[in-house]
């Protein structure tokens, strides 16, 4: 395909902030090989997509935080916006105000310092072609290749298009609008999914080691933004499914962010962490009299056989061997008793680039790894975010409702 450049330049969104969605520091100010990692996304840009302008967006709060890119790449066009805490799409759209409607940008996320340019351009020149409102990876892509492109004037009626509080968190993904109400946008997948060797994913999974040292998310209550905090909304969906007088255990509880949400309408809860130093921040954090914290290992803990009516265990499966964590979890859990769990979903997960994960899963892997264990109830797709398609489970995560009615697998 014939690529046309509606500008001078291609335009290059790069979305940064200093504070993630969960209110803790944003994995894409990390420092890899002396410079933030959205410095190294930059920096990609520049150097594999030829006569590329780059805008940063960033939060207002992070104002002035930003220009050290600017003064890197003086050579460069590169300018940085900042505005709208709560709405990268207002934040492009202003960033982008003096472009037409028929303009295209392309997206990339600051921590994305592996994205594919090659997949960029060919979705470019597939939305040129096509005249298409987005284009993008399959939901279940590896993360850290990723882009997006966008007509500007697509977003635009987009953004007149969410007038609730119930569409914000289309602000934060709004491709995931668009592909949902295909009736109102032209969208289409990238027509040749990359492939990529097992040398590049690890080469991508040794940079990442510095950014995951701390194999956790760093969650900071007072200075999170609902839009698109996804833990929170793990353990929102984890309680439509509990019952107040379950006793509930929080594995990998980390400071006790989940149970302090679950102590509010759950009658006993227990939090579990491998980490010692954590779980005495987490009893310093909170002050729940139904709520109890230990040390444990969840593929060997030291309750007794049966002793819960419920385990929630977030972003917990990929850290683990699988098979000894169900065969643990299904055997403290009461016959009957529901099991709530998330993972990364991914369709190359063999070599995870986050560093600290062992394996991320397929929608299939995971599927049948727990069907061995458990009677899977209800399969959650959740795309970016808060954002839910019903009837479609692809997506960046995967959440699982299972019932442990299936006998312990010697």
């Amino acid at each position: 395909m014939e690529l046309k450049k509606m500008r001078n330049n291609y335009v290059v969104i790069v979305q940064a902030s200093s504070i993630s969605w969960s209110g803790g520091r944003d994995y894409c100010m990390v420092v890899i090989e002396d410079h933030p990692v959205v410095y190294w996304t930059v920096k990609r840009v520049f150097d594999t997509i030829p006569a590329s302008e780059v805008i940063i967006a960033a939060p207002s709060f992070d104002r002035g935080g930003l220009e050290f890119l600017k003064h890197s790449f003086p050579k460069n066009e590169i300018s940085v916006f900042y505005g709208h805490d709560a709405s990268p799409l207002n934040r492009i759209l202003d960033a982008c105000s003096d472009m037409g409607d028929v303009d295209y940008i392309i997206r990339v996320d600051g921590i994305h310092f592996c994205f594919d340019p090659i997949a960029a351009m060919k979705m470019l020149a597939q939305a040129q072609e096509y005249k298409l409102d987005c284009v993008k990876m399959p939901d279940d892509f590896p993360v850290a290749f990723t882009s997006e492109i966008y007509r500007v004037g697509a977003m635009r009626t987009l953004d007149k298009l969410l007038t609730s509080d119930m569409h914000a968190i289309f602000r934060v993904h709004p491709k995931f609008y668009m592909f949902k109400e295909r009736d109102l946008f032209h969208c289409q997948y990238i027509e040749d999914i990359p492939q990529y060797s097992d040398i590049l994913l690890q080469e991508c999974r040794n940079r990442t080691e510095p950014i995951f040292s701390i194999p956790r998310m760093e969650v900071q209550e007072s200075k999170k933004i609902w839009t698109g905090d996804q833990l929170s909304f793990h353990y929102e969906l984890a309680l439509t499914y509990l019952e107040p007088a379950m006793k509930t255990l929080d594995i990998a509880c980390g400071d006790g962010f989940g149970v302090r949400i679950f102590s509010q309408k759950l009658k006993e809860i227990h939090g579990a962490d491998i980490d010692a130093e954590i779980i005495a921040e987490a009893e310093r954090r909170t002050h729940a009299p139904n709520v109890s914290f230990h040390v444990e290992d969840v593929t060997s803990m030291s309750y007794g056989s049966a002793e819960f009516d419920a385990i929630t265990s977030m972003e917990t499966f990929e850290h683990v061997d699988p098979h000894a964590y169900l065969k643990e979890v299904s055997r403290v859990l009461k016959p009957g008793g529901v099991l709530i769990m998330s993972t990364p979903q991914n369709s190359m997960g063999h070599i995870p680039i986050t560093s600290c994960h062992v394996h991320e899963y397929s929608l299939n892997e995971v599927v049948d790894l727990c069907s061995q264990y458990f009677d899977i109830k209800h399969i959650i797709g959740i795309k970016a975010g808060r954002i839910i398609v019903p009837d479609d489970p692809k997506g960046t995560n995967t959440m699982l409702v299972c019932i442990n009615e299936k006998e312990n697998i010697k």
